[in-house]
C-alpha cells in the first residue's frame, strides 16, 4: 500500500510544496495524484536567490514521471509565492523555457478568489480597498528614499514583494497554467470536478469570498517636504536641514518612518489574509496548508466554525509571529491532548536574515510544546547552483 508524501522545498524565503497522493477510485484502482502549492521567493537579499527554481521544477517533473499535475494552488498574490513558475518558463534551461505549462500538464488550478478577472465587478467594496492599497504602495515607493538608511533594505524587500505590477504579471501567467482554473474561497465546492481526486477530499477554510474585511485603514504619511528639506532627507535623514531644530527634524523622521512602516505592513497583511487555506483528508489523515494567513484570517476561520484537528501543518507565513494564531485558536487545530495516536508534523518554509524575527522561535516553540514534530527549511543544505534540490519529505502511511 502506497504512502502519501509531502515535499517542502528549500526555496529561500518563500513556499514550494509538492504533495503526492495515492488516490483509489470506486473500483479500487489506485492512481498517484499530485498537488503543487505556490513556488516563489522574495526578490532581494539572501532569501531571494532564484537559482532554486529550476531544480525544484525539474524535481517536480521527475516525481510526476510523465503524469499530469492534477492540481496547482496559488495561495495569494505575493512574489514569494507566485514568481517561480513564470521565472522558469522565461529563464530556465533550454528544455524548460517557454515549456513549463506543457511539461507540467496541469489539469486544475486554484487561485485565491480576489485574483479573478471579474472580482471587482462582483465585490466593489473589496475592489476599492485593493485599489487604495495599490495607490498607497505607489506612494510608499516614491517615499522610500526619505527613510533612514538602515531601514531601506527591509522595506525595499517588502515593497518588491507587494508590487502589484510584478505580481499581476505572474498571476496572469498562472491564470493560464491549467486546463481548468478556479477562483476559490471558503464555501467553494471542492468536488472532483475542481481537482480530479476520487478518494482524497478537500475543504476550503479561507479566504472569504468578499475580502474587504481584510483591508485595514492607513496612517497619514508625513508628506510635504520640498526643496532643501527634501534633498537633506534624501541624503541623510538623520541630519536636520539648515534652520530646522534637531528635535523637530527627528520627530518628522520618526513620523515618516512609522507611517511608512505601518502602511506597508497593512498592505502586506491584507494580501497575506487573502491566502487560500485548505485541508486535504486522506485515509484518516488531515493535512492543513495555510499559505500566509495571519491572525485576522484565523479569527475569521474560528468565527465561521471551520477549524478542526489536523495531523500535518504547513506553518503559515514562514514561521512569523503573526502567522500562528493564539492558543485558543491553535487548540482547535492542534489540540492537547491530541484526538488520536497518529503523529503530528509541522513544517516551516523560511530563510533567516530576510525579515526581522522570522522565523520567530518563541512562536514556533509553541508547536513543539503541543507534541508536534517541527521541521524547518533553514536546516536543509543551501544550494548555490542549479544542479541540486533540497526538501523535507513527510511520509504518511496509507
Amino acid at each position: 500500500m502506497a504512502d502519501l508524501k509531502i515535499r517542502v522545498y528549500e526555496c529561500r524565503f518563500g513556499d514550494a510544496v509538492l504533495v503526492q497522493v495515492p488516490d483509489r477510485d470506486a473500483a479500487g484502482v489506485e492512481t498517484l495524484r499530485h498537488v503543487l502549492i505556490d513556488v516563489g521567493n522574495v526578490l532581494s537579499g539572501d532569501g531571494g536567490d532564484d537559482v532554486v527554481f529550476e531544480p525544484i521544477v525539474r524535481d517536480v517533473l521527475e516525481v510526476l514521471d510523465g503524469a499530469p499535475l492534477d492540481l496547482y494552488v496559488m495561495t495569494h498574490e505575493h512574489m514569494d509565492h507566485v514568481q517561480g513558475l513564470p521565472w522558469v518558463d522565461k529563464k530556465g534551461g533550454a528544455d524548460l523555457t517557454e515549456a513549463v505549462k506543457a511539461r507540467l500538464d496541469v489539469r486544475h488550478a486554484w487561485l485565491t478568489a480576489s485574483s479573478a478577472p471579474d472580482y471587482g465587478a462582483r465585490f466593489p467594496d473589496a475592489k476599492r480597498a485593493m485599489d487604495a492599497h495599490d495607490r498607497m504602495h505607489a506612494a510608499l515607493a516614491r517615499q522610500l528614499h526619505l527613510l533612514p538608511a538602515d531601514q531601506t533594505a527591509r522595506w525595499t524587500r517588502m515593497l518588491l514583494n507587494n508590487n502589484p505590477r510584478d505580481t499581476g504579471d505572474c498571476v496572469a501567467f498562472l491564470q493560464q497554467l491549467a486546463a481548468h482554473t478556479h477562483y476559490v474561497h471558503r464555501g467553494f465546492v471542492a468536488d472532483a470536478s475542481t481537482h480530479g481526486f476520487a478518494e482524497a477530499t478537500f475543504e476550503l477554510w479561507a479566504p472569504e469570498a468578499d475580502t474587504s474585511d481584510y483591508y485595514g485603514r492607513f496612517r497619514p504619511l508625513a508628506l510635504g517636504l520640498t526643496g532643501e528639506a527634501a534633498a537633506a532627507a534624501g541624503a541623510s535623514p538623520q541630519a536636520p536641514p539648515r534652520g530646522v531644530a534637531a528635535c523637530d527634524w527627528q520627530d518628522l523622521v520618526e513620523a515618516r518612518s512609522t507611517g511608512f512602516a505601518d502602511n506597508l505592513l497593512a498592505i502586506d497583511k491584507a494580501r497575506n489574509n487573502t491566502s487560500v487555506v485548505f485541508t486535504l483528508a486522506w485515509r484518516g489523515w488531515t493535512l492543513l496548508f495555510a499559505g500566509d494567513a495571519e491572525v485576522r484570517s484565523w479569527k475569521t476561520m474560528q468565527r465561521e466554525g471551520v477549524l478542526r484537528p489536523v495531523h500535518f501543518l504547513k506553518v503559515s507565513h514562514h514561521g512569523s509571529h503573526n502567522g500562528t494564531p493564539d492558543d485558543g485558536i491553535l487548540q482547535a487545530v492542534l489540540p492537547v491532548p491530541p484526538p488520536d495516536a497518529r503523529p503530528r508534523t509541522a513544517v516551516i518554509s523560511t530563510c533567516g536574515a530576510t525579515y526581522n524575527d522570522i522565523p520567530h522561535p518563541p512562536t514556533n516553540s509553541r508547536l513543539v510544546d503541543r507534541g508536534v514534530q517541527l521541521l524547518s527549511t533553514v536546516d536543509l543544505p543551501r544550494r548555490t547552483d542549479a544542479t541540486g534540490v533540497a526538501f523535507h519529505e513527510v511520509v504518511l502511511p496509507g
